[in-house]
């Protein structure tokens, strides 16, 4: 059992002061802190509540809860009842329209699933007015999965209805069994249900800060604890690691990456991460993880200054243990080609891309347009597609995706960004920008084939 054992900070080469500064910058920024805590090397080295929350306060976590299910996909993975390729509509054949499934739904899979790059742009219950679950698998797709990243909560919500499908529980009940017990995870937390029963595996548990700590203590010693490999590890490692990227997400601490309901920080190690302030950061290398909760719901400047008062005062003192790896591997290019759209409501209908070149042309329903982009460094336009409006765009390579950033320039300014990544002969887009009306072709999903 985890038991918090407290020790001085200094003992693990953080000064008490650092801490002290930590709780300065929250005030300062105005950060409504419910509490925080400070684990390293498996010792209890900060704890603090705000009235009335306290130690024994269950807490609702949000999205936190994702990383909860993955863990419970890991279980399932560990006791070969499911597998990252398993393709979900195979284990809801009840929940498929009359009609069967979409072609898109059919080749989603467990792991495209995990990593937020399932067939929708959103959470599908929030617009299907039924069955939460069932949603899922009858709201109309907009893209090709296993491409882009596209946020969606009711992929997890879906995987806890997997979980309590084959284990005959409540979601929360079989971590405690298979993983969480171990660690003395509480009787009293619990997990909010969907009106029809399901625990809501994107956003509803409720446990308290030590709760979560437990849990991400599991998670940075890679599934681990008391001599015993709870979950395993080759999955804990992919989960924890940087698999998809997030460059087109508005907020700067969502746009480092994402692994398997887990979110990438901006250094080395991985996040549980809820609306609010909820978060677990954790450091596997310093062997360090902060755990918060907080209320910065509709005040994003409050849920930076949480991140920019631990990176400016504490972050520091872990940085040298954390090292980067500078080893990386060179990212795969996306394949050179034109390609034709599927019918969309953005009008788009073809494009051919030579990211080596630097080069792209398309064709909307507003007429053709070409960018010419540089690899790591801004090549100036002449002018955006369809306006007179000098550009200057960029193309990043970074996982199999293609990142593509455009910024327009002179009298008019706002930018638009692309994610282009390609599956087999086919080609998933997604597209954000500013709200210029010569932008309206450029935000939503796409999907095409090579041609």
């Amino acid at each position: 059992m985890l038991d918090f054992t407290p020790a001085a900070p200094e003992e693990r080469g953080i000064p008490r002061a650092a801490i002290a500064d930590f709780e300065r910058r929250l005030e300062a920024g105005r950060v409504r802190m419910h509490g925080y805590l400070m684990l390293s090397g498996g010792r209890l080295i900060a704890e603090k509540y705000r009235p009335p929350y306290g130690r024994d306060t269950n807490h609702r976590m949000y999205s936190v809860t994702k990383s909860f299910t993955a863990l419970a996909v890991g279980l399932l993975i560990g006791e070969g009842r499911v597998a990252l390729t398993d393709r979900i509509c195979d284990y809801f054949p009840d929940k498929l329209p009359p009609g069967g499934a979409h072609p898109w739904l059919s080749e989603m899979t467990v792991e495209d699933m995990l990593t937020m790059r399932t067939c929708h742009g959103a959470t599908t219950y929030k617009t299907y007015g039924g069955d939460w679950v069932e949603s899922f698998f009858r709201v109309t797709p907009d893209h090709i999965p296993g491409t882009v990243f596209a946020y969606d909560t009711s992929s997890s919500h879906v995987l806890a209805a997997l979980t309590e499908r084959l284990t005959g529980t409540d979601m929360l009940d079989y971590l405690r069994r298979g993983a969480l017990g171990e660690l003395g995870f509480s009787e009293t937390a619990y997990i909010l249900k969907d009106p029809y029963g399901v625990s809501q595996g994107g956003t509803g548990l409720m446990c308290t800060l030590r709760d979560a700590a437990r849990a991400a203590y599991l998670c940075l010693h890679g599934g681990r604890y008391g001599g015993r490999q709870l979950i395993p590890r080759w999955y804990m490692r992919s989960a924890t690691a940087n698999r998809v990227p997030t460059d087109l997400q508005t907020a700067p601490d969502e746009r480092q990456g994402y692994g398997y309901f887990f979110w990438m920080p901006r250094k080395p190690g991985f996040v549980m991460y809820g609306m609010g302030g909820q978060l677990a950061l954790c450091f596997p290398e310093a062997d360090f993880c902060l755990v918060t909760m907080a209320d910065t719901i509709g005040c994003p400047e409050g849920l930076y200054a949480l991140y920019e008062s631990f990176y400016s005062a504490v972050w520091p003192y872990l940085a040298e243990a954390a090292a980067e790896d500078d080893a990386a591997s060179p990212a795969p290019e996306v394949p050179s080609g034109r390609y034709r759209f599927y019918d969309n409501p953005m009008g788009w209908k073809w494009l051919e891309l030579d990211p080596r070149a630097g080069d792209l042309a398309f064709e909307t329903s507003q007429g053709p347009g070409r960018l010419r982009f540089g690899r790591g460094v801004y090549v100036q336009n002449p002018a955006f597609p369809g306006t007179d409006c000098p550009c200057e765009c960029m193309g990043e390579a970074k996982a199999g995706h293609l990142i593509l950033r455009c910024y327009v320039t002179g009298e008019e300014q706002g930018h638009m960004c692309m994610d282009l990544c390609g599956k087999d002969t086919r080609l998933g887009v997604r597209l954000t920008a500013t709200g210029e009306p010569f932008f309206q072709h450029f935000k939503g999903f796409l999907s095409a084939e090579s041609n």
